[in-house]
Order: C-alpha cells, then structure tokens, then sequence
C-alpha cells in the first residue's frame, strides 16, 4: 500500500555521514521531507528533549559515549524520554543472531541489516505504519512486544501469562494513556 509519508518526521542517528546520506537518499523518493540528522546519540537526545518523531533510524556503532544500543535504551526506559513509543529501526550492518536478539531486547521495533535495497527500507516502515506492535512492560523489559507472530499451534511454556499473573502487564490503550500522563 502507498501512503504520503510527507509528514512523517523522521530522526536518523549515525556517525558515518555517508551512511546517513544514503538513508535519507532512500527516504526522500517515499515521500518523507522532514529529515532529522544527528551524528552522535549525546545530539540525538538533546534533539529528543524538544522535538517528537514518528520514526528513528539508528546505527549500532556510533562515535561517542553512547552507541545505538545505549540510545534505544535511553528513549524507551528514561522517565525524560517524550518518545518512548516511537518506532525505532536499527540500520547496521552487525546481522550476527545476538547482536539483533540483543536490539529487540532493547526495544527496537526492526532491524535492517546493510546493504539494503530501497524496497527493504519501504517494507520496514510499511510493518511499522500498517502492524503497529503492543508494548510490554515487565521488570525487565519495556519495548514493542517482542513476538512478531501468533501461533495458534504453540505448545510451550505461557512466560506472558505467567508474568501477567505476577502483575507485569501488556500495555492496553489505557495503560499507554495513563504512561502518557505520567511522562
């Protein structure tokens, strides 16, 4: 599906300007114009605390005190954070299993890995704009629900259930509402 994506304001957060040129050259044919810049997280946040986003794009490694791990993890956990419910894409190229188990653990909504195709990059924000995920918020964790899909056949352990017997919860529109206020 198409969408007009002119008024979507995008953040991307990468120390390597060439990197950056080359994701704001696949935005702009999308439709998407108000582009964000940042070559470090330390200026991403400072953006942050003036400015909401709908979309970030975010590199793993980053010259600095903080890299895109630290970053995500900063936006979604920190009670100063205006944006923790906004989708946040992770461009690297570190496709290793751990390396995007350790991502989606700190609250990455996706992940695309380099090189990528135009058409890539429009897939992840198409997931991100048409499916939406849930946050889960428990002890340990804040962040876009973590399961991509539902199986109806699924016979294992019921972790969600549990934890939601315990009082960790998904995050149903009002609970998001209340976090809002909170915030």
């Amino acid at each position: 599906m198409a969408y007009k994506l002119n008024n979507v304001a995008v953040l991307v957060v990468d120390s390597n300007h060439n990197h950056m040129q080359l994701i704001k050259e696949v935005l702009r044919p999308l439709g998407v114009n108000r582009i964000a810049e940042t070559m470090n997280a330390k200026d991403a946040l400072t953006y942050l605390e003036t400015n909401v986003v709908d979309i970030i794009f975010t590199e793993w490694h980053m010259d600095g005190e903080m890299d895109g791990i630290g970053f995500v993890e900063w936006v979604r956990k920190n009670p100063a954070s205006k944006n923790v419910f906004v989708p946040i894409i992770m461009v690297t190229a570190q496709s290793e299993e751990w390396k995007v188990m350790k991502a989606r653990d700190a609250g990455v909504t996706e992940f695309l890995v380099k090189p990528f195709s135009a058409k890539t990059m429009a897939r992840r924000i198409t997931v991100v704009v048409e499916n939406p995920r849930q946050f889960v918020r428990t002890d340990e964790f804040f962040g876009p629900d973590r399961r991509r899909h539902v199986t109806s056949n699924y016979t294992g352990q019921e972790r969600r259930k549990d934890l939601m017997a315990k009082g960790d919860q998904m995050m149903d529109d009002t609970a998001v509402e209340e976090l809002l206020k909170e915030l």
